[in-house]
């Protein structure tokens, strides 16, 4: 079994193989043979248009489409298969079991867990009504069949992209059977047939999306001026923040032409070829094949001769991190456009998929195994019950500066072959995962990364310091804010430690009676005071509001107290404010019976912004 990832180039050797081509061409240089289009046999699928074509395994799947002359809707399954010959076949796909999908056009089919295809979408027989069902296709047992989904159901579109990920159903852009563009992104959960909420996101048709480093990127097809640009937007799956990007190169692909892409690697591929419906008047395109490198957003020409300057090609077909891709167009007879196939290999022009590096997940493994090679035990004082971690000197040495001065002091931890350390054992774990693996774990919640936080600082590691601050200040919530900034103050972090502040202050009612901020020490408490602005006030409205209306001092719905730097109502049960309760009025320390009052939240001269009834801070 060929363990190597998808895509990847495999070396291959021949022993009866003499002389290399240039040893063997008597020093001159040879020509680069380039692909050659080729004439298929079977059936014929004549003027169709609007089809979808799948790639999966060496197969080309195309479903439904409509003929470009007698405008006759189909809901035909065709597959393209290699010959042993270097031939390539059609055949119709006529024995499925279950109900196919209805007669369609301009729809998607998308691979899913590489043995079945997944329809959305696409316009039918009768005008106008574009469809929004699923349906799927087992190609193992060519058995259809559709789910019954639920949730926010999208209105239906065509000219849509879909993509799936994580065993998501991703949909962007298209076209509404109202005759504009959608713009929003639409997500079908497979495992459940749920569908989110809709997302904002770009108007876009005839493009194509995929997924890298987390964002859903949209490139290519038409905007709704019906202009065409190589620029990208993208959306963050976690946070649906939308970005677009310009990029302007001269080494870009020509907009002219026939545009097809698709996504491989870390490299979206584009190929352009002369318009099969462009008037001789017109001047012709450049032709030939593009590369976008994501990571330095840097355009690249690939050299690919007169490929696509012979035959007219139709339709383009390729899988999302495939190494090859396939054009298919017309010949002599021009009626027929899926007589000529045209397969271009990515590899000879070095565009391959690169595996992610593998060194942080393997030597995990080896931690995780706890293996026999383990040579060294970390302990935690705080929680010796949890017993030890397994770990490897030569890793540690390498990582841990502290670690390799320990071992070279002479202390009694270099004479053996145990750590303990005053740490709970949880962070200790993630401590020694991020020396491993170089990278935070996605899954640790905040307050383990502020602990984390203050070991970085502690045994002056930078690269883990900036992952927990940059964590920290994306991932702050109530539950954890208070703890972030005692560790943050801890660790000499002062401008997360404001960040801490001001979340704080903007949801106060509701980090008061969390567990992390009543478990603050009261030098923490007191310089939490010291932060508080001289004119701050604390504003509550709601249910259970202290004093009823104001009465005897305390503060009725809606009112205010200031603060003024007056602590005399906060004693060792954090009470006063802890509780939700408001200080008395400036200089007045009544004491008050203490309510569940979450809607409070700091107001001062700092943050002259304040939070009404029916506000988004509200609740």
């Amino acid at each position: 079994m060929n363990s190597s990832a998808p895509g990847t180039p495999l070396s291959t050797y021949s022993p009866s193989r003499e002389l290399t081509p240039s040893s063997s061409s008597g020093g001159a240089c040879p020509v680069k043979q380039f692909a050659k289009p080729i004439r298929t046999t079977g059936e014929s699928l004549g003027s169709l248009v609007g089809a979808s074509l799948t790639v999966v395994g060496d197969s080309v799947y195309v479903f439904g489409g409509f003929d470009q002359y007698t405008d006759e809707v189909f809901n035909a399954l065709y597959k393209l298969t290699a010959e042993a010959d270097s031939q390539y076949k059609w055949t119709q796909v006529i024995y499925t079991k279950g109900r196919p999908p209805a007669k369609r056009n301009d729809h998607t089919a998308t691979v899913w867990d590489r043995n079945k295809l997944v329809i959305f979408g696409g316009n039918g027989e009768e005008d106008g009504r574009f469809f929004n069902d699923v349906s799927v296709l087992d190609l193992d047992t060519l058995t259809w069949w559709q789910p019954e989904t639920f949730g926010v159901i999208p209105e239906g579109r065509v000219r849509h992209s879909a993509t799936i990920y994580g065993n998501k159903l991703y949909i962007a852009g298209g076209l509404t059977d109202q005759g504009t563009f959608a713009d929003t992104l639409v997500v079908l959960d497979l495992n459940t047939w749920e569908w989110d909420p809709p997302v904002d996101f770009v108007r876009r048709s005839q493009h194509i999306s995929f997924l890298y480093n987390k964002r859903l990127y949209v490139f290519g097809g038409f905007e709704d001026d019906m202009s065409r640009s190589n620029h990208l937007s993208f959306i963050d799956l976690d946070r649906h923040g939308v970005t677009h990007l310009e990029i302007d190169s001269p080494s870009a692909p020509s907009l002219a032409g026939q545009r097809f892409s698709q996504i491989c690697g870390d490299q979206l591929v584009v190929a352009v070829t002369l318009s099969m419906s462009a008037s001789p008047l017109d001047d012709p395109p450049v032709t030939g094949l593009w590369t976008l490198d994501m990571p330095s957003m840097q355009w690249q020409f690939r050299d690919i001769g007169s490929t696509f300057d012979r035959g007219n090609w139709n339709c383009f077909a390729m899988a999302e991190h495939d190494t090859s891709f396939y054009l298919c167009g017309i010949d002599q007879e021009p009626d027929d456009y899926y007589a000529m196939v045209l397969r271009v290999d990515l590899r000879e022009y070095g565009i391959v998929p690169v595996p992610p590096p593998q060194l942080g997940t393997d030597l995990v493994s080896l931690l995780m195994q706890q293996s026999q090679s383990a040579d060294f035990s970390i302990r935690s004082s705080i929680n010796p019950e949890s017993g030890q971690l397994r770990v490897h000197r030569l890793v540690l040495l390498a990582r841990w500066p502290h670690f390799a001065q320990l071992l070279t002091s002479g202390m009694s931890e270099s004479l053996s072959d145990t750590l303990t350390l005053p740490e709970p054992f949880s962070v200790l774990e993630a401590f020694v995962r991020f020396m491993y693996t170089d990278t935070l774990d996605e899954a640790a919640p905040p307050v383990l990364i502020a602990d984390l936080l203050v070991m970085a600082n502690l045994y002056l590691l930078p690269r883990l310091l900036a992952l927990c601050v940059r964590r920290l200040h994306n991932d702050m919530d109530v539950e954890s804010v208070s703890k972030i900034f005692h560790c943050a103050g801890m660790a000499g972090q002062r401008g997360l430690q404001q960040t801490a502040i001001h979340f704080i202050f903007e949801h106060f009612g509701q980090v008061v009676h969390t567990t992390e901020f009543r478990e603050l020490p009261r030098e923490v408490l007191y310089h939490l005071w010291d932060e508080t602005p001289h004119h701050a006030a604390v504003v509550g409205f709601g249910m259970g509001c202290v004093g009823g209306n104001g009465a005897n001092g305390g503060i009725g719905n809606g009112s205010s107290s200031n603060v003024n730097g007056n602590y005399g109502n906060i004693n060792n049960n954090h009470n006063g404010l802890v509780n939700g309760s408001v200080i008395g009025a400036t200089n007045n320390h009544h004491h008050h019976h203490h309510h569940h009052h979450h809607n409070v939240r700091m107001v001062g001269s700092d943050a002259e912004e304040e939070v009404r009834p029916g506000s988004p801070m509200e609740g």
